[in-house]
């Protein structure tokens, strides 16, 4: 069975927003794709937060993964993950078992506050 996870939306949210190591704007200008030059707005960040609708290209990988400081594999895979989602045997190993590991992580505090 596949599933499906904001993921991209949630490992953004665990370092941008209010309360984050990171405001809106903050990370709007660091992350930079370093291929085009290209950033995301700031209310594209904020719909991201939101969780609102966005198109995901390679370029919005490239400049997230900049703008957190994540290898651009576990970005991608969490676009994948909120796009097109992963088996449960896809999720035991590889980045996509890293990607987990990693929101899980950045929520776990949250959770327990």
């Amino acid at each position: 069975m596949v599933q499906q996870r904001d993921a991209l939306t949630e490992l953004v949210k665990c370092h941008v927003g209010e309360g984050r190591r990171m405001t809106t704007r903050e990370f709007a200008a660091a992350a930079v794709d370093p291929q085009t030059g290209w950033s995301p707005s700031k209310s594209l960040v904020g719909n991201i937060i939101a969780g609102m609708n966005y198109k995901v290209t390679p370029q919005l990988v490239s400049a997230v993964s900049a703008g957190l400081g994540v290898k651009r594999q576990i970005v991608a895979v969490a676009a994948h993950f909120q796009a097109i989602g992963y088996t449960e045997q896809e999720l035991q190993a590889g980045a996509a078992a890293e990607l987990l590991q990693v929101i899980d992580a950045e929520l776990a505090p949250a959770a327990d506050a």
